[in-house]
């Protein structure tokens, strides 16, 4: 791979995080904030340095195809095509060994940053609200703000970027887990692929039988949505019953 595939996406990250730490010092040395403030308020930089990162480098400043440079310098694996997605941020660079391996994804550091930056960012958020005092019980409010968390972040990371696949890389994706799940994929040839929000299912189907793509993902959108509704409503009873 290119040397600038390479390290791009590193100098990206360190650069944006040294700008932003002088105003973070400044804002600590005069407003003394608390540790859950400043934790809640590096996530979210780190949060927006992954992103940007990631798009200035895969999705605005050079092509997908630059991105991507070479798998090895003499380019025994070329490259077939690219995939770019803007959230989450990623450049999915597709080579001819990719149907066994699997794509690289130049951005991935991007990406994680900005997950984890979330993930901190949730947590101080999290810890700030449930730590207040309140009528309702702390694991239920915990539950409501962490379960739409959750089923957003599997929405964004498993299930959209395969709901929105073209017809053709849909299709594509079922040979794709055909050949790797040979021992117990269906045979024969893929007759199509069926999509669905609600219920929320993708569906490869083959002259021998069919599977999901999508199955456990699903699953657990729906038990996100399940644990929700209970939280909501113990929450509502909590509040009422004190009242009264």
């Amino acid at each position: 791979m290119d040397l600038l595939a390479f390290f791009g996406m590193p100098l990206i990250s360190v650069f944006l995080m040294a700008i932003g730490s002088v105003p973070y010092a400044l804002w600590v040395t005069r407003r003394g904030p608390s540790p859950h403030a400043r934790w809640g308020v590096i996530g979210a930089y780190v949060a927006v340095v992954g992103y940007l990162g990631a798009v200035l480098y895969g999705l605005a400043f050079t092509s997908p195809i630059e991105v991507c440079g070479k798998r090895t310098l003499d380019d025994d694996f070329p490259l077939e095509h690219v995939t770019v997605g803007w959230f989450p941020p990623d450049v999915a660079c597709y080579w001819s060994d990719s149907g066994t391996y699997g794509p690289s994804h130049p951005t991935a550091l991007g990406t994680w940053t900005m997950w984890a930056g979330i993930a901190v960012l949730v947590v101080a958020v999290t810890r700030m609200l449930v730590g207040r005092k309140s009528r309702s019980s702390r694991w239920a409010r915990a539950g409501m703000m962490w379960s739409p968390i959750v089923a957003g972040v599997c929405w964004a990371v498993r299930i959209h970027p395969v709901m929105a696949l073209s017809r053709t890389d849909l299709e594509n994706k079922c040979f794709d887990w055909q050949v790797s799940h040979l021992l117990s994929a269906p045979g024969g040839e893929i007759l199509g692929a069926d999509r669905s929000v609600f219920p929320l299912s993708v569906i490869c189907r083959y002259t021998e039988g069919k599977v999901g793509l999508i199955e456990t993902e699903s699953l657990l959108v729906y038990l996100c949505v399940i644990v929700f509704a209970a939280c909501a409503g113990t929450i509502l009873y909590q509040v009422g019953l004190k009242r009264s």
